[in-house]
């Protein structure tokens, strides 16, 4: 397949195209389609930013746009520190790109940014919306929740906190509406002990 139609067709896919996706949309073995994405990045119209993943968009996603591509069939969504400052209540710009997942803990460097994918069980799977730029961010409560949970549920009870801008509110009700569902008698009480001790202003319909 010519260049310029390969490109046509997986931009229709993209932003971030599997190998085998491509294959399959160009009617290609798998090691054709590497040579003609290949070729896409020379011309400066494709990039691989992980093993088997290409991007291929008109200008540069949104890295956090990765997330879903580099944990299906799983779902993920943005949180702890990473979307608290998305959420603009801490100053502290993260290095890495902080992910929950149903899967396996785990690190994964891209071209686009590290990610760090962090376990969060089925039970606990709620709190965020989805973007318009197409990818899920958890709510303030939920990126707290989860960043104190995570360490709680591997024997750490007293979590540090990403300093919160003064006066931002927080839910508590929330907060023990998730942490009732933690199935583990001893981290639900290391993580309600935890947040009873962070220094949250609660909200007005949250106190």
């Amino acid at each position: 397949m010519r260049s310029s139609t390969a490109y046509v067709t997986l931009k229709g896919i993209g932003p971030f195209v599997i190998t085998s996706e491509a294959a399959a949309a160009m009617r290609e073995s798998s090691s054709a389609a590497v040579r003609t994405l290949r070729t896409l990045e020379r011309d400066g119209l494709a990039r691989n930013v992980r093993h088997g993943i290409w991007e291929v968009a008109e200008r540069s996603p949104d890295p956090r746009t990765l997330a879903v591509v580099l944990t299906r069939p799983l779902p993920a969504y943005v949180s702890f520190d990473s979307a608290l400052a998305e959420h603009g209540v801490i100053d502290e710009i993260p290095r890495r790109i902080a992910v929950a997942t149903l899967g396996k803990a785990r690190t994964v460097p891209t071209a686009l940014g590290t990610f760090e994918f962090h376990h969060i069980p089925p039970e606990l799977w709620t709190g965020f919306v989805r973007r318009s730029d197409e990818f899920y961010l958890a709510s303030v409560e939920k990126a707290i929740f989860d960043t104190v949970y995570v360490e709680c549920a591997r024997g750490r009870p007293l979590p540090r906190l990403p300093e919160i801008e003064e006066g931002t509110p927080v839910d508590r009700a929330l907060l023990e509406e998730w942490t009732s569902r933690i199935r583990s008698a001893r981290a639900r009480t290391l993580v309600r002990e935890a947040l009873g001790q962070a220094p949250l202003r609660p909200s007005a319909g949250g106190a």
